[in-house]
This record gives structure tokens, C-alpha cells and sequence, in this order.
């Protein structure tokens, strides 16, 4: 155990100010989660989040890449915790708790995490991610807990590591966790299910110290390891790092009826005959603001009644988009460019489109079906290939 780990508790009463906002809870949560935010000026010497380097008593242990990166997470896209091993080095982001906090506590709510191990050449180590930890007390003797996704299996049911992707993971109270020291019944080193530490960690004085997301040296020193985390989970909160900026979304619509003018263009074709309009989807991402991976766009079209695939012909990037019926009486079409695009930083990603429509042919006619509305979304990477983002644009196109 190092000295970062050790000197949680008594960096606690300093760094105690409270960011945490109400939240949603995160996935499999039975109640209402706080949301901690973190941002790279929350991770430092000042705390409230300390790196590997910030403890004096590191200065023998090599620190690897410890900092809050745009790189989008799956949950709010808005950036993660990076934790980078070369040869020899170790890699870790602590938090300590305001005071002590029994063990079954934390064990009774909800304990999870996201994690994403990025492939590298060479290959680096295989089968290993970043670790989940709990520094504690338990029968008077310091020890740190870890939950490795290598030993256990996501929410997706998939077993073990799986690179370029990210997965949740949820502890159990069956879920291994390895202790570092020799703790009560339990040897260095062994893998043991929550439960049982929760059973035999409770002398006065027992308690969890903080959370640690962490990747330590490997068993090859000449292993390196490439990783992402977000959400940690634990004791009611949920500690989201993220960059400071978000993409911001902007359609553009211009006329192209024969004859038409810009009314008509705004009508996006009226019942009594045919419009059409192009334009573009862009979305814009500040210098501040996240790193999107495989981005796309979810086209959504409404009117106020039940709209007919056959009375609206949608393409993007010069090509046919399937609409298909969404909720709320729409229409719902999903870009996705070929091949793969990200969004980074100062950057910009746009979709050229063109609407045609000829409405009412198919369509039940209602008194408040006039307008068309048309929402376009960012999808991106995250758990699953085009996840919804958050991040949109709207225009609504009226009648002439």
C-alpha cells in the first residue's frame, strides 16, 4: 500500500467542500445517485481528486498518465478519467471520504463503474483494466480492496476485459475483491466476495477511507496499459469527469421547390402539394469540450399527427435515410457515415441533407398537423455503437 493510498483520510477534512449535485441515478440504482462533477482543476495537489505524484511518499514510484480527458464516456459524453502505464510506472486518481464510512454502507449502495482499455502497438497487457479500490480499515489493519474487471463480468454479460469498448460493472455482494494485506481471516493477495469483508471488517474504528480508480505495475514490467474510467459509484455518489465544454448543434434549411420561395421552403411540402428544402446538420465542438468516437446523427420528424414514411423522402450524404415510426406519432432516421467519423476538439462534423414532401397522401389529415419539426441528434460511441448524445438542434418548418 502506498502513501498516497494511506494519507486519504487525513487529506479528508481539507478537501471536504461538497460538489455534488442531484442526479439521476446510474444504471441498476434503486434510488436517486448524487452527481459529483470532476473537472481537470478537481484533479491535482489540491485535491479534491489526488494523483500518484501528489503524496511525497511516491517519489520512488514512476507515475503514469493521470488526468481528465475529453475522451467521451458512455454515459454524458462529456469526457473521463485517463489512467496510462509504460514500463514500470503506476497510475492512480484518489478521493478521500469526508470521515470514515462502515463498509456496509458502502457495500448496501450502489458500487460501479465504466471502463474502456484501449488497444495499443505493441499490445501491452492483456485481459487486465483499471481497478476499482477501497481503502479501509478492517480489524484495525490497513488494507486496500480492488474490483478487477478481469475477474468479473459486465452488464452486458460479457466476461473479463474487453478492449476498445466500454463496459459497466456492477459489484455484488458475491463479486471478488482482492485484498492487498493480510486482513482478518483473509491472506494477502486473495480474492475474497464482498460479503465476507463486510461480515469481518467491524471492529470500532473499521471504515473505507475514500475511492480510487487506479492501474498498477503489471506482472511483465515491460507491460503497458492504456485505459478510460468514468462514473465510479459509490457511497450515493456518482463522480463524473468530464472537459468543461459541450458540441452545440445547428440545422441550416434552404429552398429548393421549383418555384417556391422561402415560404414554401419553411413548409417543408404543405398538404395542397410538394416542397423540398436542403441544408445541413453540424455540430461543433469547442476547444474545451469532449472527444466524440463514431459519430452520426438521429434525424426525428414530427407534425402533430401520425406521419407516413411514404409522404417524406429524407437522404444524407447524398444517400436514402430509412425513416421508420418512433414514439410520439414520428419519424425517426439514423445516419451513420461510412467510413466512421469522430468529432474532437475545435472541430466540426456536418451532414448535408435534403427533405422532400408530399403530405397527406398517407397521412390521416388533423387540424394541427401543419407544421414539421425536425430534430437532429449527435449519436456517438459509448456502451453500444450511435448512442444518443444529449445534443441537438431543432427548426420547426411552417405552412406558407
Amino acid at each position: 500500500m502506498n502513501r498516497l493510498t494511506a494519507s486519504v483520510s487525513a487529506a479528508a477534512v481539507a478537501t471536504g467542500a461538497s460538489l455534488a449535485l442531484l442526479a439521476p441515478a446510474a444504471v441498476g440504482a434503486a434510488a436517486p445517485n448524487a452527481l459529483e462533477q470532476v473537472r481537470a482543476v478537481h484533479l491535482g495537489p489540491n485535491g479534491p481528486w489526488f494523483r500518484l505524484e501528489d503524496d511525497p511518499g511516491n517519489v520512488n514510484i514512476p507515475p503514469g498518465t493521470e488526468e481528465v480527458s475529453p475522451f467521451a464516456d458512455p454515459v454524458r459524453f462529456n469526457g473521463s478519467l485517463h489512467l496510462a502505464i509504460g514500463p514500470g510506472q503506476k497510475s492512480q486518481a484518489a478521493h478521500p471520504f469526508p470521515q470514515l464510512v462502515p463498509l456496509s454502507t458502502i457495500a448496501s449502495s450502489e458500487l460501479s463503474y465504466d471502463t474502456y482499455v484501449k488497444s495499443t502497438r505493441p499490445p501491452g497487457a492483456i485481459g487486465v483494466g483499471p481497478n476499482l479500490q477501497l481503502p479501509l480499515r478492517c480489524q484495525g489493519v490497513f488494507t486496500t480492496l480492488s474490483f478487477r474487471p478481469e475477474d468479473n463480468t459486465d452488464a452486458q454479460g460479457r466476461p473479463g476485459v474487453v478492449r476498445d469498448t466500454w463496459q459497466h460493472f456492477t459489484s455484488s455482494a458475491s463479486s471478488p475483491w482482492r485484498t492487498s494485506q493480510a486482513v482478518a481471516t483473509f491472506p494477502a493477495q486473495s480474492d475474497n466476495p464482498l460479503s465476507d469483508y463486510v461480515a469481518a471488517c467491524d471492529a470500532p474504528g473499521d471504515g473505507v477511507f475514500g475511492v480510487i480508480a487506479n492501474v498498477g505495475r503489471l506482472g511483465d514490467v515491460d507491460d503497458t496499459l492504456d485505459t478510460y474510467v468514468d462514473n465510479l459509484t459509490v457511497n450515493g455518489t456518482v463522480y463524473d469527469f468530464g472537459a468543461d465544454g459541450l458540441a452545440t448543434g445547428r440545422i441550416t434549411l434552404r429552398d429548393t421547390t421549383p418555384g417556391g420561395d422561402c415560404r414554401a421552403c419553411r413548409s417543408a411540402g404543405v398538404d395542397d402539394g410538394s416542397a423540398a428544402g436542403t441544408g445541413t446538420v453540424t455540430f461543433t465542438d469547442p476547444a474545451n469540450g469532449p472527444e466524440y468516437h463514431a459519430v452520426g446523427v438521429r434525424l426525428v420528424f414530427s407534425d402533430g399527427r401520425a406521419l407516413d414514411p411514404r409522404d417524406l423522402k429524407v437522404t444524407a450524404n447524398g444517400k436514402s435515410v430509412k425513416l421508420t415510426a418512433g414514439p410520439g406519432r414520428t419519424l425517426v432516421g439514423v445516419v451513420d457515415p461510412v467510413p466512421s467519423v469522430n468529432l474532437v476538439p475545435n472541430g466540426t462534423f456536418s451532414t448535408p441533407i435534403s427533405i422532400s414532401s408530399k403530405r397527406g397522401q398517407h397521412s390521416t389529415r388533423e387540424k394541427n398537423g401543419d407544421s414539421l419539426t425536425l430534430q437532429a441528434e449527435l449519436l456517438a460511441r459509448g456502451y453500444d455503437p450511435l448512442q444518443r448524445t444529449g445534443v441537438t438542434a431543432d427548426t420547426t418548418l411552417h405552412p406558407r
